[in-house]
């Protein structure tokens, strides 16, 4: 049935293969950040150190999968929107998905430049060094930067972990409530996709 739609519309009646994996592929791993940076604020400093490579490390993954998912956005049509949501239904829902795209992109930015104010090594999985982003002497010394990076890092994460949630529960209102198609545009197809 979608297969005949996306040919009488000219629209795409589900995202494709490449944008389905990358979106739950990220998912995952930002949920996994995510508890990976709660449980690491209940761990000491001194015990922290594979924890922390760990989470940049897994977090460069993360950002460089999101400049891939928005290159592929940005070249790929997604599926129309039902038709019979309201324009201001349509508004929010661009809204929170050009939301859900800065967060995924400015998170992990600032955990990479929070490390690079304090000229922190990143070594990806104990393999690869990771540059740091350059900055300049000046901002190095004063130290300032260093100090603010951390807060809002977290700051960002925890408004980022809100927004998933409103994510989320829109998915559930449209999977259970209003009963559309928006959620199976996701989802991965089972069997013959029927």
């Amino acid at each position: 049935m979608s297969e005949k739609v996306e040919m009488m519309t000219g629209e795409p009646s589900r995202h494709n293969a490449v944008s389905i994996f990358l979106h739950w592929v990220i998912a995952l791993l930002v949920f996994f950040m995510i508890g990976l940076g709660l449980y690491m604020d209940h761990v000491p400093v001194s015990n922290s150190g594979f924890l922390h490579q760990f989470h940049k490390s897994v977090g460069i993954v993360t950002m460089l999968l999101i400049v891939v998912r928005v290159i592929w956005r940005l070249t790929h049509k997604a599926p129309a929107l039902p038709k019979d949501l309201s324009a201001a239904q349509r508004v929010v829902a661009g809204g929170m998905e050009g939301l859900l795209y800065l967060y995924q992109i400015f998170v992990p930015a600032t955990g990479w430049l929070m490390v690079s104010s304090m000229a922190m090594p990143i070594v990806l999985f104990g393999l690869v060094s990771w540059p740091l982003i350059p900055l300049p002497q000046s901002v190095m010394d004063s130290g300032t930067l260093a100090e603010v990076m951390p807060d809002i890092h977290n700051w960002l994460a925890w408004t980022f972990g809100g927004f998933i949630a409103l994510h989320v529960l829109a998915a559930l209102y449209h999977r259970f409530i209003r009963k559309d198609q928006v959620v199976n545009r996701i989802l991965p197809r089972h069997g013959s996709g029927r």
